[in-house]
């Protein structure tokens, strides 16, 4: 798939405007796992118990995206065009997007996904349709254009990855360079 051209991208951005409404207020009402809207779906999110957060979508088509909720203001968006480009078979996930926490894609075949935190204190990770998100400590967020381009030196962090009869299917870092 080429690049998006803009009208294609300001499609996509009012597909995913409405499809962040239809999650919020769904949300409210406590069912929004299950929200599509013109081939777009919600996935996996982070800060569900806030009006911030982050919630991971795809479209039919294979583009995928991040949606960046900020309390007040408009929903931001990080499209890719052509998907995120991950690759699951090898370790049952991807991960898309971190800080903070980790969100991302799961193979088929993942039935669950924790984290493990030097301490041993272990999260469960949110798994909807394809998708995962885990609200663990990553570290503070960049705030600067400095911080962003910063060395970054990850928390080391376990992922534990279950598949068919619970059986442990992957376990290593979460996140690699």
């Amino acid at each position: 798939m080429a690049p998006a051209s803009d009208e294609q991208t300001a499609q996509w951005i009012a597909e995913l405007t409405a499809l962040s409404e239809l999650y919020r207020s769904a949300e409210i009402a406590g069912s929004a796992e299950q929200v599509s809207h013109e081939g777009w779906h919600a996935g996996a999110r982070i800060g569900t118990s806030t009006g911030d957060g982050r919630m991971v979508a795809y479209k039919d088509s294979g583009v995928e995206a991040e949606c960046v909720f900020r309390e007040g203001e408009r929903t931001l968006f990080n499209i890719m065009s052509t998907g995120y480009g991950s690759d699951t078979a090898e370790r049952g996930f991807a991960v898309w997007s971190a800080r903070p926490g980790a969100l991302g894609a799961i193979d088929p075949g993942v039935t669950r996904l924790e984290v493990a935190d030097a301490d041993g204190v272990v999260v469960q990770a949110a798994i909807v349709a394809r998708t995962f998100a885990v609200d663990v400590d990553l570290g503070p967020v960049p705030q600067t254009v400095d911080e962003v381009f910063a060395p970054w030196e990850p928390p080391e962090l376990t992922v534990r990855v279950y598949g068919e009869g619970d059986a442990l299917r992957y376990e290593g870092p979460l996140l690699t360079r």
